[in-house]
């Protein structure tokens, strides 16, 4: 683990932690199955976000989940990361949910949903997603070919 892999124009890292990151994800889970949020600009995806100044990764996590799912996390986990063609750097997480919270309103996501695979209409269309899922032995991916 640890060497970088090319996938879709982004450089993805697992098992390593980049010297500096602009935003997390966490891949969200209720049980076996995945959780994600539909930004109101965009498509569904899973929460995460920008780091706030002095911020550990954890806590943007937790911060980002209760944001934008209303989620209560257990034990996060972190995965690695990816770096994006224009240089984006993103940690990736992995958690389960402890608990969901009705949504507030005042972020940017208008809903929250456990699926059983990953949606079509996903926010990128960069097959990031699925990659991680399949190559963390995470579920949720649609099988390939399928």
């Amino acid at each position: 683990m640890g060497v970088p892999e090319r996938f879709n124009g982004a450089s993805i890292r697992l098992g390593a932690l980049p010297e500096r990151h602009d935003s997390v994800v966490c891949l969200l889970f209720d049980g076996d199955r995945p959780v994600l949020v539909r930004h109101r600009e965009r498509a569904w995806e899973f929460p995460g976000g920008h780091v706030e100044p002095g911020e550990s990764i954890e806590a943007t996590v937790r911060r980002e989940a209760r944001e934008e799912a209303g989620a209560e996390l257990g034990e996060v986990h972190v995965a690695g990361h990816y770096v994006l063609a224009g240089g984006h750097t993103t940690v990736v997480t992995h958690a389960r949910v402890r608990e969901l919270r009705p949504l507030s309103g005042a972020f940017e996501t208008v809903e929250v949903r456990v699926f059983e695979t990953l949606p079509a209409a996903l926010s990128w269309d960069d097959g990031i997603y699925a990659h991680l899922l399949r190559s963390l032995g995470l579920p949720g991916a649609a099988p390939l070919g399928g």
